[in-house]
This record gives structure tokens, sequence and C-alpha cells, in this order.
């Protein structure tokens, strides 16, 4: 598969460097609002030994890349028309929370999926972030006492 990432970011380059674990996806395009941080992040990727990373200069170039999927971890007021433009070019996606930055938005990307029949994957609340996975073990062990509100 050809996977695309719009967002070389923080949470983009976790996304990138696990694509690069799977042994399904043959190609990894990323494209960031900052073109020289998309290239660093290829750079630093495709050091690995089987990984075939490469940066685009721009989002269009991004859909232009023949793309079987798209990992949106852009900024959060990109996500609902990234996501748009990739359910219309039939590209099925991965955003990171929220899918939009309101009700309605985020009612007019679901209808749009809907219509195409296209796959999109909102990504859930931080729960297997380290932090989280810590709090609720020490929850579990009742190593933080009796907790009234969490």
């Amino acid at each position: 598969m050809r996977i695309g990432l719009a967002g070389a970011g923080r949470i983009g380059a976790r996304h990138a460097a696990a694509l690069c674990t799977m042994p399904e996806v043959e190609s990894l395009v990323i494209a960031d609002a900052d073109p020289s941080r998309a290239r660093d992040l290829a750079v630093r990727l495709d050091a690995r030994p089987r990984d075939r990373v490469r940066a685009e200069e721009s989002v269009s170039g991004l859909f232009g890349a023949g793309l079987d999927g798209l990992v949106v971890a852009a900024a959060t007021d990109a996500h609902a028309a990234l996501v748009e433009r990739a359910v219309a070019a039939r590209i099925g996606v991965f955003c990171e929370k929220p899918l939009a930055a309101d009700v309605d938005g985020t009612f007019h990307i679901a209808a749009a999926a809907r219509r195409t029949g296209v796959p999109v994957q909102v990504g859930f609340q931080r729960r297997f972030d380290a932090g989280y996975v810590a709090a609720r073990e020490a929850v579990s062990a009742g190593r933080l006492g009796w907790l009234h509100t969490v």
C-alpha cells in the first residue's frame, strides 16, 4: 500500500514510524504545512533499511501521489478539509481527533463518507498514551488510595 501522511509534527512522526514497521506499507508519502518538516521526517525515516519514504512539497502533491490511504495528523483546523478531500478522492482515512472543529462540520464529513462508502476512522482519546496507561495502572493497583472522582 502507498500511504500518505498529512502532518509531520510530533504525532505525525509517531504515526510515520509505526507505518514504517508495517510490511503492507510499500511507501510513505509525507506532506506538512512546513515542507522542510516533511523533508526532515522523510530523511530520518528513510535511513531505515526497508523504508521507502519521501516528502511532498504540498498537500496537493500528496493527493497526486496515488495513495491507497491517508493519515491525517495535521493541525486540528485542517482535519475536516483534508478528510473531505480524501473522501472525495476515494482514499480511506485515519484522522486524529477531532474530525472537525464543530458538530456541523463533523456531520458534514460523516455524510460525505457515508455517500461515498469510503472508510474514515477517527483516533480515540489518548487511551494508549503512556501517561494514561500509567495512571490507570496506579488507580487499579490502589497506589493512589481511595478516589472520589477521576
